[in-house]
């Protein structure tokens, strides 16, 4: 009689690990992407006015939607603000 190995060797759990691990990195770049831009009106105004010296198509385009990178980006900006003001 042949008896079957059902423990998993050393290398099918390491390439387990990756794979889990790279489905979830996937999921997380997804949830950022899919993310919407919920700025409020003021805010959408005032990133306007902070980007009328780079040319007034530049603030014009802040005051539609932003695609998610870009809130990703102002949100640490601001989280950063928060945190100097904090320590200063």
């Amino acid at each position: 009689m042949a008896t079957l190995n059902t423990r998993p060797s050393a290398g099918n759990n390491g390439l387990l690990i990756v794979i889990v691990v790279a489905i979830i990195a996937i999921a997380a770049v997804a949830a950022v992407y899919l993310m919407q831009d919920n700025r409020s009106s003021s805010e959408r105004v005032g990133d306007a006015i902070e980007a009328v010296p780079q040319g007034l198509d530049k603030a014009a385009n802040q005051l539609g939607d932003q695609p998610p990178a870009k809130n990703v980006e102002r949100n640490l900006g601001d989280a950063e603000k928060k945190v100097n003001e904090k320590v200063n």
